[in-house]
């Protein structure tokens, strides 16, 4: 993924720098290009943490405690003026905690008892096309209608993840090579393994406002549909025997595996935790993080161009 974000980073230079040195004809194409750069919080939604009552698959279930940086680069190309084809590349953070559920109801209860937490880098590329409606709407240059854009995004993408929490000792551990669940292992043929690599679906909504013809800032919310439930390496609707870590992982990871596994504050009666039936997390329901991100934008190649005079006519 370093290498793809490498790749992008050196596209958007190459262009900014173009942008002060060529100057291409009134029929180039290079004249509907633009550059941006976000930045914003990020948000977790999957089976830790979560807000008052049975988790949800947006806004209502978010855990605000959990809140995330990320920031990240874009392109767009402007075919037409009402329509833009987008290149970005997104870097953040995601994290769940039980620790924040509320006590409230049977399911507060439930997830805080569990007791489990994770974290995660999220590195993310992703093509996306996006509609200006205002734009089909015959308006004055310089108009309020065409300094202010909404527009609607719908695309897709790849992402990198890797979940870990922390161990006793402080250390912040990979939770993947552990297999909590029992990935591959004989005894639960169920569990399988997952890739840290995914690709995803994505929609947002944003708005953009012109301050020259040159230069706008926007705001947008960005929802990505994944197809994993294991963003926080919590999935199965049970406990695996802690004696299979032996097996399967070595001493020291079978140690680390024993401690992280399970770190609830049940009352299981005498009981170990595979010997009862309390789910570990909810398998029927994918994982989903969003982003609502500020962005800087600017155009290309429109210094000498006069079609500029419209903030967002090309």
């Amino acid at each position: 993924m370093r290498i793809w974000f490498l790749a992008l980073t050196t596209l958007f230079i190459i262009c900014c720098s173009q942008s002060g040195l060529a100057q291409p004809n009134n029929n180039s194409w290079l004249r509907k290009l633009e550059i941006g750069f976000t930045a914003g919080p990020q948000f977790f939604l999957g089976d830790l943490g979560g807000s008052v009552g049975a988790g949800t698959a947006f806004i209502k279930d978010v855990d605000w405690k959990e809140t995330r940086p990320s920031a990240g680069f874009y392109l767009n190309i402007h075919p037409l003026d009402w329509f833009s084809i987008r290149a970005a590349a997104q870097l953040g953070v995601i994290s769940g905690n039980d620790r924040h559920s509320p006590s409230l109801t049977q399911n507060d209860i439930f997830r805080f008892k569990r007791n489990l937490h994770f974290r995660s880098g999220t590195q993310e590329l992703y093509l996306a096309m996006a509609l200006y409606p205002l734009q089909l709407i015959p308006a004055k240059a310089g108009s309020l209608l065409r300094s202010i854009q909404p527009y609607g995004l719908l695309g897709a993408g790849l992402f990198h993840f890797n979940p870990k929490a922390q161990d006793i000792d402080g250390t912040w551990v990979a939770l993947q090579p552990l297999r909590l669940e029992g990935q591959d292992f004989a005894e639960y043929p169920q569990s399988k393994p997952y890739s840290r690599t995914q690709y995803n679906l994505n929609a947002g909504l944003g708005i953009k406002f012109y301050i020259n013809p040159s230069l706008y800032v926007g705001t947008e919310i960005l929802y990505r549909k994944l197809f994993t439930d294991q963003i926080d390496n919590v999935s199965g609707s049970f406990y695996v025997d802690p004696a299979t870590f032996d097996t399967y992982l070595s001493p020291a990871q079978s140690i680390r595996a024993k401690r992280l596994y399970y770190q609830g504050a049940y009352d299981l009666g005498g009981l170990a935790p595979h010997q009862t039936t309390i789910p570990r997390g909810n398998p029927l329901q994918n994982d989903a993080f969003f982003s609502h991100t500020i962005h800087i934008g600017m155009r290309l190649f429109n210094q000498h161009d006069r079609r500029m005079n419209c903030p967002v006519s090309y």
